[in-house]
């Protein structure tokens, strides 16, 4: 009998304090968030370097800086993990955000290891 993939999980995620420019060149402060947002996300593609998610509500700014606290998954325990948004798309007729996540620092131990149980399941 063939497992299924598991596709959604649980995380926890927190936007830092960033300075972003914006399209007309000029340059804006977001503050961080006083809330820790409790989310189920769609990982659509992962690697060492980055994650690209789908989210259903929350919307996120190219440029800003977040938290993302990863589940406990087999041997691996829970981490915080900071990352960078590099890419944002709204996709309009499904009401998604396409969102691509940068890990600062990428290519850790952690990492290679979260990717490798992740792509297993």
């Amino acid at each position: 009998m063939a497992t299924e993939k598991r596709k959604f999980f649980r995380v926890k995620l927190k936007q830092l304090t960033s300075i972003v420019r914006v399209d007309d060149g000029s340059y804006e402060l977001f503050k961080q968030s006083d809330k820790v947002l409790k989310k189920q996300i769609d990982i659509k593609d992962i690697s060492t370097g980055g994650l690209r998610i789908q989210s259903v509500k929350e919307e996120f700014l190219k440029g800003t800086s977040c938290y993302i606290l990863l589940p406990k998954l087999k041997h691996l325990d829970s981490k915080r993990l900071k990352c960078e948004v590099t890419r944002v798309v709204y996709e309009d007729g499904d009401y998604v955000h396409d969102v691509g996540l940068r890990f600062i620092p990428p290519n850790t131990e952690y990492l290679k290891e979260f990717v490798e149980i992740i792509k297993s399941y």
